[in-house]
């Protein structure tokens, strides 16, 4: 997946930069290149949460397959 595109409507780009502005702390709107910033701040977290939870699991499940130590 080298793309992602969303498209959205005209009405819902209001919506978009006004929800984006105050998620931001703006006093306005927020501008695309903010919008874009963050969700792809929101998608690295998503990213870095499970890849962290899969290597808790495997770190967890090699240390269980050591057995007992006496």
């Amino acid at each position: 997946m080298g793309t992602l595109t969303i498209t959205t409507t005209a009405p819902q780009d209001a919506r978009i930069v006004a929800a984006f502005g105050k998620e931001l702390g703006l006093p306005g709107n927020a501008s695309a290149a903010q919008v874009k910033a963050k969700v792809i701040e929101c998608i690295r977290g998503v990213v870095q949460a499970h890849e962290q939870q899969d290597a808790a699991a495997a770190a967890v499940a090699n240390v269980a397959s050591l057995g007992d130590p006496t």
